[in-house]
């Protein structure tokens, strides 16, 4: 009986893992199991929120001002090197603003589109560096549940998307999603610089906050389009996407309005 339904199992997991993946990334590194996910994932929640807090107790906060500024770089060029390459594999003239049907092949532009979304799920995996930096700063604000909500969900999503879903459809959510990080980590940049420049950039930030919100709103409306009847195979990816923008959406303006409404009426 218990090797039978250890069998079972088995199947199952030999079914989802890799008879449902896509046959050209299934294969990647990090792509053909769940596990390095899951590991790298658990590894970065328990070291910000246990093992983190405990080094850095009886620690001064570290100042990492150098290594925050070469963050903010790289994360500024390879988000603008992804927004080129989306533009240069044919979005806006094949893929937006409509639903197109996945096209699972190894010509050259369905391949490289599969490529650039892997290229991405890494880039997504670089995004806890910068969790582990508020850490060693002491900056336990800034480590809310929204910060750690929308770097994890990020992550999995991006590998969900590289494993079974690397099509043309998705690269409206991801252009629109790598020039906000463009926009986002230039504003970070500049801030590293000094406390001189603050008073000029305060008011950004309040507008960042709101245009990633618009961000969720728009992408929101790109993916109900795959439940339309004519958008055959992206029922799963458009419901993931709904359920999270929905989710990004409601946390975001929830800090919107924690962050700007209670600063007004402090002010009055």
């Amino acid at each position: 009986m218990q090797e039978a339904t250890n069998r079972g199992v088995l199947e199952l997991y030999h079914y989802y893992n890799t008879k449902l993946a896509d046959v050209r990334t299934n294969n990647w590194l990090f792509i053909s199991s769940p596990i390095p996910i899951a590991v790298i994932s658990f590894a970065y929640l328990y070291f910000v929120l246990r093992c983190g807090p405990r080094y850095m107790k009886d620690k001064s906060p570290y100042s990492c001002r150098t290594f925050i500024q070469f963050y903010n770089v790289f994360q500024i060029v390879t988000n603008s090197l992804i927004v080129y390459h989306i533009f240069e594999v044919g979005w806006y003239q094949d893929y937006f603003p409509y639903c197109v049907n996945p096209v699972y092949s190894y010509n050259p532009k369905p391949y490289k589109i599969a490529k650039l979304l892997w290229y991405i799920f890494f880039l997504k995996l670089t995004d806890y560096i910068e969790t582990v930096v508020f850490m060693l700063r002491k900056k336990s604000r800034q480590i809310s549940f929204l910060h750690l909500y929308h770097h994890i969900s990020t992550a999995l999503i991006s590998w969900f998307g590289t494993k079974y879903f690397a099509v043309g459809s998705i690269l409206t959510i991801l252009v629109v999603n790598c020039a906000i990080h463009v926009i986002m980590y230039t504003y970070y940049l500049l801030s590293s610089i000094g406390p001189n420049i603050q008073p000029f950039l305060q008011p950004i930030k309040r507008i960042i906050t709101i245009v990633q919100m618009v961000q969720f709103v728009v992408l929101l409306c790109y993916s109900i389009q795959g439940f339309l009847p004519s958008c055959s195979g992206l029922q799963v990816p458009a419901a993931i996407s709904t359920v999270n923008l929905v989710i990004n959406f409601i946390l975001f303006y929830d800090f919107y309005t924690k962050s700007y409404s209670s600063k007004k009426t402090k002010a009055k």
